[in-house]
């Protein structure tokens, strides 16, 4: 369903463009807009993959293992998921009862706060047009060990298309709206005089990858094909696109 709304229709007799020295007109102006609901065709999954270790090098093979796994049954869902990475980290691990933090004195990685371990955390991100089955994504990703698995956001790889009718359907109306307002103001309605796109196409759709995790060395075997993933039946809401113009027409003598 398209909406419409005609937002503060006047007469403007131009005191204001008087007071800049040009002949005053009157004049109609008409803020219109259309919206124009499509069905998304893009989905993010997002989630994070943990690795752990004695050494760095154990710590990052578990989580690249992790997510290669995870990776591997993405792809059997969607045919050709776009996983990025957004963030990787590798943190010491010390014992319980050291005392370190970044406020007070530094401690060597002695006594109670010798190293133990590793931790290795990956921050990724999957676009996919399998917008219907981003929750089952989402459903696998977590059985295969990702941490926090969510579906982010739905959106349009394009809108071109869509504004472009939102302009025509915008101008339709404002034209609707200046007709009516010139009958109840006992004027005749002349040309268009200027035409304005107050629309805010915002930025695109994401941002670029910043950092990928690189591999050490050769992760281990793969685990054994995973049963069928839970499905979960999803239809995402429309993306709701919306185009406003400012029209000023003439009023005819």
């Amino acid at each position: 369903m398209r909406r419409f709304a005609a937002l503060l229709p006047i007469i403007l007799p131009c005191a204001a463009i008087a007071q800049s020295g040009e002949e005053p007109r009157p004049r109609i102006i008409v803020t219109s807009a259309a919206t124009i609901p499509s069905p998304p065709d893009r989905a993010v999954v997002s989630f994070s993959v943990h690795g752990e270790g004695t050494t760095s090098d154990e710590a990052v093979q578990s989580m690249v293992a992790k997510r290669d796994a995870i990776e591997k049954g993405l792809a059997g869902i969607s045919a050709r998921p776009e996983i990025r990475a957004a963030q990787v980290a590798i943190a010491e691990v010390r014992g319980r009862d050291c005392n370190r933090n970044s406020y007070g004195n530094p401690r060597l990685s002695t006594g109670e706060c010798a190293i133990v371990g590793y931790t290795a955390d990956l921050q990724v991100e999957v676009r996919t047009a399998a917008v219907n089955e981003a929750g089952t994504m989402v459903s696998l990703a977590g059985r295969l060990g990702a941490t926090n698995p969510r579906i982010d956001r739905f959106f349009l790889a394009e809108d071109k298309e869509i504004r472009r009718r939102g302009i025509t359907e915008a101008l339709a109306e404002a034209k609707r709206q200046a007709e009516a307002i010139a009958r109840a103001s006992g004027v005749t309605l002349g040309g268009i005089l200027s035409v304005s796109n107050l629309s805010f196409n915002g930025p695109g759709p994401y941002d670029e990858i910043v950092a990928t995790a690189e591999r050490v060395s050769a992760p281990p075997p793969p685990p054994p094909p995973p049963p069928p993933p839970v499905a979960i039946g999803l239809k995402p809401r429309a993306i709701e696109t919306q185009v406003r113009v400012q029209v000023v027409y003439a009023i005819k003598p």
